[in-house]
């Protein structure tokens, strides 16, 4: 029955412990709000503007992560993200789950600044390995789907770049600049319960050769999705950036 209050007796102590060791090393829970920006031509998802249909649209784009630091240069995240628009109305929206690679390359002048260098900081004056504020670079990547009367699933590619400022020793403010470059299945889904639509070339829907409009009363003429291997045209291309504002809850445990 001791061993209970001991083991909490001791992650309290390692989340309350030293400024250094929480950015040096440790898990973290973040908050991400942002808005993302959808740059595309080519992601129709909505067929009530003949005739070629509406585009995805950018809104407001909620994100959260748990992410490991080692020893300060590097880590690991686990990301969900989504955005949406049209609530109460039409809606629509995006879903992105995966995960990214995390270099923190400022921890490199540690071997070559001062070691009685001093920075300000809201905690009293910290050298440089121990400085309240740090730059990241990510990449990565991880699955996605996005749709409104249409959808689209498939895979993207994740880079960008975070800052951060520790304002206390387990809590930091800072943004992010992800950049996701789409790569969707080259299939529209226009009855995503039925798994059924259209291949895809680009922007455009196809059936063989023939280039189909896009319609609401054509929806169940397609093919079904298991027969993707049929679509040999172009995917729809998109990028999706999300700048957002971080917050950060950071626990060391001396990693």
């Amino acid at each position: 029955m001791r061993v209970l209050p001991i083991a909490l007796a001791c992650l309290c102590a390692l989340a309350f412990s030293s400024p250094a060791a929480a950015r040096n090393g440790g898990l973290y829970f973040e908050f991400a709000p942002g808005y993302g920006m959808m740059f595309t031509d080519e992601v129709v998802v909505d067929f009530d503007d003949p005739p070629d249909g509406s585009l995805a649209q950018s809104s407001f784009s909620p994100g959260l992560k748990l992410g490991l630091n080692l020893f300060g240069w590097a880590g690991a995240e686990g990301q969900f993200a989504g955005h949406f628009w049209g609530i109460g109305r039409d809606p629509g929206g995006g879903g992105y789950v995966g995960g990214v690679f995390r270099l923190t390359p400022l921890e490199a002048f540690t071997y070559i600044l001062p070691p009685d260098l001093e920075i300000p900081s809201l905690q009293g004056p910290k050298d440089w390995k121990n400085r309240p504020f740090d730059l990241g670079v990510s990449v990565g990547g991880g699955y996605t789907i996005i749709g409104e009367d249409y959808a689209y699933q498939g895979t993207y590619f994740q880079w960008g770049f975070d800052f951060k400022y520790f304002i206390t020793p387990q809590f930091a403010l800072g943004i992010e600049l992800p950049f996701r470059h789409m790569n969707y299945d080259p299939f529209r889904y226009t009855d995503y319960g039925d798994a059924q639509g259209f291949c895809t070339d680009g922007g455009k829907q196809v059936l063989g050769d023939f280039e189909v409009p896009v319609d609401p009363s054509n929806q169940s003429q397609g093919i079904f999705a298991d027969d993707i291997d049929q679509c040999d045209g172009r995917a729809p291309e998109a990028l999706f950036f999300a700048p957002a504002l971080t917050i950060s809850g950071v626990f060391d445990f001396g990693i």
